[in-house]
Parts: structure tokens; C-alpha cells; sequence
């Protein structure tokens, strides 16, 4: 993916508020949650594709060290207008010779593998995870799903007879994007054999939306007494073998060789 095609789409794209609307206030509660689980006082953190810093933000208020990687410099920018003491700089996840190895105890890879087509350049960002990641240490790596894109964009758009044409979807029905798309939907067999190709050894894997983007304009109609009840309900659920890749998210939780 060319990175003029990324900058396009986030000079654009308003994700600082897209994690502070209710579908995306989902998603970040859940994945919070599930880091809360093994987060421990006086950890470093890093974020790599920290995009305008939602995250960062919250685990610095919250007393941790973080340190953040941003591959677009207008994400930098509003990241900055908001957290001026973050430190953050601009950086490609497959590549950051510019952080010593094994120097974070949690690494969060929460976008960065959106934009990379096919395993190669994938493993590039998952091994550089890797290397800067303590032994014994996790790293919450984010995809976006298949079934998803499928159902959303294929279906829902009339848009599948021409993709398959196309060979844009396979006939299982696959998604198979370009690098000059945006991008790169994925099942979890997909990420199980990324992972051995990484020598990663999951500790969990959880969606942290699940239904939440098909539920958009209901979950804007819920009480707020009702909403706090669905976000307890997809914590309650986010873990679900039996939902994991419905959603437009999972994350896996991964852990280092020691």
C-alpha cells in the first residue's frame, strides 16, 4: 500500500472521533478491558499505528510509559493538539530501527496490519513487533475480518458479482485485495498461519466490536442504560470461539518466546 493512498484516506478520515462514537466506544472499552488484563504497574507500552492516540492517551492517564509509532503525520498532528507531552513519532511498523529490542513489556499493533496485503509484508510488521517486544512479553495485534467486508460491503452494497468477476473474491468467497486498495480482510486461519510463521504463541483472541458495526444506527437509539448493558454484554462475550470473526475486528493476543 503506497502511503500517499493511506494519507489520503486519514487527512479524511476522522478516526479520533470514530473510537468516541458508540460503535467504536465498544471497541475500545473491550479491548481496554481485555488489556487490563495483563497490564501491570510501571510497564512500558508501545504503540505502533497509534493513529491520532486514543489509546496512547488513556494508558498514560492511567500512569503507564508509553511510546508511540505513527506512520501518518496528519494523525501525528491531532495527536499532539490533544496530548502535547505524548511521545510519538513517525514511523512504518515493518520497519523501526529506531527502537532498541526487547524494550516493551506490552506492544499494541491495533491497525498497522489493515493496510498490509499478504503474508510477507504482514510477518515484516508481526517479526519487528517481535523484536521490540521483551521475552515473555504480548502483543495485541488487531485485523479486520472477512465475514465483515463480505456481508457489509459485498452483499449489502450489490458489489459481489462484480468483485468475484473481478477476482477480488475468490469463489470460498475470500476477499483477495490489491496492495493498491486500502485495505486487507483476513479469516482466522489466516492469522493462525501468520503466527506460526512468526513463532507467536496466542494467549487469547477476542473481538472487540462483535456486532457492534451492523448495529450502528441501534446502538445510537439505546438508552444510555441499555448501551451500558450491551458494552457489558460484548466484554461478557468478546472471548466467544463461537462469534470470533463475525465482527469487523478481532484482536489476537500474542506471546514472545522467551
Amino acid at each position: 500500500m503506497a502511503l500517499s493512498n493511506i494519507e489520503k484516506h486519514y487527512n479524511k478520515h476522522k478516526e479520533d472521533q470514530r473510537l468516541q462514537q458508540r460503535h467504536g466506544i465498544v471497541e475500545f472499552e473491550t479491548t481496554m478491558h481485555h488489556l487490563h488484563r495483563f497490564l501491570q504497574p510501571g510497564q512500558t507500552i508501545l504503540d505502533i499505528g497509534a493513529g491520532t492516540g486514543r489509546y496512547t492517551s488513556a494508558l498514560m492517564a492511567e500512569g503507564y510509559t508509553v511510546k508511540a509509532v505513527e506512520l501518518v503525520r496528519h494523525n501525528i498532528d491531532v495527536f499532539l493538539k490533544r496530548e502535547p507531552s505524548a511521545d510519538v513519532v513517525q514511523g512504518d511498523a515493518r520497519s523501526m530501527p529506531f527502537l532498541p529490542t526487547a524494550s516493551a513489556d506490552v506492544t499494541l499493533l491495533l491497525g498497522p496490519l489493515y493496510h498490509l496485503f499478504g503474508d510477507e509484508e504482514k510477518l515484516k510488521a508481526l517479526n519487528e513487533a517481535k523484536r521490540v517486544t521483551k521475552p515473555g512479553g504480548v502483543i495485541f495485534v488487531a485485523y479486520l475480518m472477512n465475514e465483515y467486508s463480505i456481508l457489509s460491503y459485498c452483499f449489502d452494497e450489490d458489489r459481489i458479482t462484480d468483485l468475484m468477476e473481478r477476482g477480488v473474491v475468490d469463489s470460498d468467497f475470500h476477499i483477495r485485495a490489491k496492495a493498491d486498495e486500502l485495505y486487507d480482510y483476513i479469516r482466522l486461519e489466516d492469522i493462525d498461519r501468520l503466527n506460526a510463521a512468526a513463532g507467536l504463541e496466542r494467549v487469547t483472541i477476542f473481538s472487540p466490536d462483535g456486532a457492534a458495526d451492523y448495529m450502528r444506527t441501534r446502538l445510537n437509539r439505546m438508552s444510555d442504560a441499555t448501551f451500558a448493558r450491551f458494552l457489558a454484554y460484548q466484554k461478557c462475550i468478546s472471548e466467544r470461539s463461537d462469534l470470533i470473526g463475525a465482527g469487523s475486528h478481532t484482536v489476537d493476543v500474542v506471546r514472545c518466546p522467551l
